[in-house]
């Protein structure tokens, strides 16, 4: 029978790649370049960089080894904060970073890949806006890890293609018009443990 020759391939890939399948936690912290602001007053122009603070990033991951090689899909939370001018302002998103990572050396493996990234909200407290546009943008991160058994700390730099653009609606209550350009810009520290 032709059947059991292919049941018994397909049972030995299965197991193959449930034996290297791999999952666990990870959270670290954000340095973001946050992007451009400006504002357009009645009788004031201010156009400027926002100023970068760090913020911070939390999550899981699943990975799967092939060789030297493996897949690694991280699903996080995001939030980060810069300021312009003295206002502050907070971002919070939804990031989904692919990694396609190969092993160097030792515990070394370098890694790159596609992001996706899903806008959830920017407050202020002396700026107000338009609610932000639920719409996935994408961008690409590159990085460096090392894993020393179950804990594995990363160091990566994370670009947004598409802008994320708000429009700003008022200053300190005061109505105004302006538009601020959010997209990710950042590098991470990242720390993750396996559970598995």
């Amino acid at each position: 029978m032709k059947t059991a020759p292919n049941f018994i391939f397909l049972l030995l890939v299965s197991q193959i790649c449930f034996s290297q399948l791999k999952f666990g936690l990870q959270g670290g912290l954000n340095f973001d370049a946050p992007g451009d602001i400006k504002l357009v007053g009645d009788q004031l122009q201010k156009e400027g960089k926002l100023k970068s603070n760090s913020g911070f990033h939390l999550g899981g991951y699943a990975q799967v080894d092939f060789l030297i090689f493996y897949l690694r899909p991280e699903l996080q939370y995001t939030q980060v904060s810069s300021r312009f001018e003295g206002n502050a302002l907070k971002k919070t998103r939804i990031e989904l970073p692919v990694s396609f990572g190969v092993k160097m050396l030792g515990p070394l493996s370098m890694f790159i890949g596609p992001t996706a990234f899903y806008p959830l909200s920017n407050k202020s407290d002396e700026l107000s806006f338009e609610e932000v546009e639920k719409k996935m943008k994408y961008g690409m991160h590159i990085g460096t890890r090392v894993q020393l058994g179950p804990v594995g700390v990363d160091i990566r730099y994370e670009k947004g293609f598409s802008a994320v653009e708000s429009k700003i609606l008022s200053e300190a209550g005061i109505p105004n018009k302006g538009q601020i350009d959010t997209r990710p810009n950042q590098f991470t520290i990242g720390l993750s443990v396996q559970l598995n």
